[in-house]
């Protein structure tokens, strides 16, 4: 059974979670935000799986268009001073409630995304802690063994 890593994340401005559990994106309590581009605006709900590109919104989107993201909370616009290193549109970023942030490329259709923590170690322990460890079948080829 292969194991997705759901993230929980925070406005870095107010601190107020942006997950939904009324709003699911690949079966999944959804991030909650706040779109605008151009004149339109609306809310986007993204995938809280890491990796995932899935996403509802009640605007439309078309391919390579810059979107500003907001907190519903606080309106806060959550564009970091970093820019993408693949198509140099502005990130976005969120915070971890394990620490840490993770930032997406504002722009549609560019994939490019990273994680990072602020200390590893509880990272790791919130991670262990909602996933459980599996062990290889016997005769997978490996000697590896998973001790819990």
């Amino acid at each position: 059974m292969k194991h997705f890593v759901n993230l929980a994340l925070k406005c870095p401005a107010c601190g107020k979670m942006l997950v939904d559990e009324n709003t699911l994106v690949d079966e999944v309590p959804s991030i909650k935000l706040m779109i605008s581009i151009g004149d339109r605006e609306g809310y986007i709900w993204l995938s809280s799986i890491y990796g995932s590109y899935n996403l509802q919104s009640d605007i439309d989107i078309e391919d390579e268009s810059i979107a500003t993201l907001t907190c519903p909370h606080c309106l806060a616009d959550l564009r970091s001073s970093g820019e993408c290193s693949e198509c140099k549109a502005p990130l976005v970023d969120f915070h971890l409630i394990e620490g840490g942030k993770v930032s997406i490329c504002s722009r549609a259709g560019c994939k490019k995304h990273s994680i990072e923590f602020e200390d590893i170690g509880t990272a790791l322990n919130h991670f262990y802690n909602e996933f459980e460890v599996q062990k290889l079948p016997t005769g997978s080829g490996s000697d590896a063994k998973s001790e819990g």
